[in-house]
């Protein structure tokens, strides 16, 4: 099975390909160009074509919102009307699954101002917040972009995490248990709002 990865939460653009559950391709670049104009051009630009894939994956956040949103609109379309399967994955929750640390575990990421985060036991999983300054006990997991903030007693900082790379192992297993992926139109980028007042 050979999938195509998309990670547009952030400014850069992150996309992988993975090969039987293998990552075979990684590209990441940083760029003053919006998604919408940057996208199709790195595809072309690298020869990648959707139509060559028999599944996509796609983040879903957290992230900032309308790059989240044109990621999640490309692939979507792809897989709707190509009639291949979609797995959608969450960036936190890659942080958790994929750092090797003690429980509990908080991933954290920084969008404009605020800095949500999640707090993973081993067997349950908290609703994404927005951190308020509350004292968290755990391992903070983070991007080193980020390391001025720091939640939990100890801290983990990757200096570059693959989303897509991780988005893309994570559907490959998904799709092993569920080939049908998952239902393209209840896949939503996360919103989280920071309350009023």
């Amino acid at each position: 099975m050979r999938i195509l990865s998309i990670d547009t939460s952030y400014s850069f653009l992150n996309l992988s390909i993975i090969e039987e559950g293998k990552v075979k391709f990684l590209h990441y670049i940083d760029s003053d160009k919006k998604t919408l104009e940057n996208m199709p051009k790195v595809l072309n630009d690298l020869c990648i074509r959707p139509e060559d894939f028999d599944a996509f994956a796609v983040s879903v956040g957290v992230g900032y919102l309308t790059s989240l949103r044109i990621g999640v609109t490309f692939v979507k379309t792809w897989a709707y009307t190509l009639k291949k399967p979609i797995v959608s994955f969450r960036n936190l929750e890659l942080l958790s699954a994929f750092t090797h640390v003690e429980y509990p575990k908080i991933p954290y990421l920084k969008v404009s101002n605020n800095v949500f985060y999640q707090i993973v036991e081993e067997n349950k999983k908290s609703e994404i917040k927005i951190y308020k300054g509350e004292s968290l006990k755990g391992t903070g997991i983070s991007l080193e972009i980020f390391k001025e903030v720091k939640l939990g007693d100890k801290q983990f900082f990757y200096p570059f995490f693959p989303f897509s790379a991780y988005g893309g192992i994570y559907a490959y297993r998904f799709l092993e248990k569920n080939p049908e992926g998952e239902n393209v139109f209840s896949i939503e980028p996360i919103y989280v709002k920071p309350p009023v007042g």
